[in-house]
């Protein structure tokens, strides 16, 4: 598996830049973290989570679990059914809870870092949540890899190239790699419709 050294040597041979090796080392390194954290919130095939958490009993919050990004949707399970929550406004759930109702949570809304619930639950119900992840595992050192260093190497180098011949450097090639990085970021995204085709076209209403 490709590891940040890898990106960081891809680089540095691609640019013919020595200064990477020294006086840029530390730029080389911020722009590649810079690259992958500007991509982290676009959906790929590698960085959807599933993942899974409980409410408490009388408790009308529950905290987003850990590694997850941003938020596509969130389903309560009951007797092994999935239910789907609805997604309100903050000014909605405010408005239900002037009449306090303890039960199955049919509602929520984003509240900083915990979803706020209604009604409140009465029970522990197991809450499912679907979204984008963090950048996970994080790159440590030169050796560490992960998703972005393989699956995505050609779009995080190619993004990391533009950023440093046209912030750095002040070169015009910036735009040769603002167009390869055009170019991996559309094949990455054709790959991800691929694998997440169902393959037949689903109906409007659904």
């Amino acid at each position: 598996m490709a590891t940040l050294g890898d990106v960081k040597a891809r680089i540095i041979a691609e640019t013919n830049r020595d200064d990477l090796l020294d006086d840029l080392a530390e730029a080389l390194e911020q722009v590649i973290n810079q690259a992958i954290e500007f991509y982290s919130t676009s959906r790929f095939w590698f960085n959807e989570l599933r993942t899974t958490s409980s409410t408490i009993p009388g408790n009308e919050y529950i905290s987003y679990p850990a590694g997850i990004r941003f938020l596509d949707g969130v389903y309560l399970m009951v007797g092994g059914v999935r239910y789907d929550m609805r997604a309100q406004t903050p000014e909605y759930i405010e408005g239900m809870y002037s009449t306090p109702i303890f039960g199955q949570p049919t509602d929520y809304t984003s509240y900083l870092t915990q979803l706020r619930l209604w009604p409140t639950p009465n029970i522990s119900y197991v809450v499912v949540w679907f979204g984008v992840a963090d950048v996970l595992p994080a790159l440590t050192d030169d050796g560490s890899s992960n998703y972005w260093t393989n699956e995505a190497q050609d779009l995080i180098v190619a993004c990391a190239e533009k950023y440093l011949y046209r912030d750095y450097w002040k070169d015009p090639r910036w735009e040769n790699a603002a167009a390869a990085e055009d170019e991996a970021y559309r094949a990455l995204k054709g790959k991800t419709n691929r694998r997440l085709s169902v393959g037949r076209v689903l109906t409007s209403w659904r």
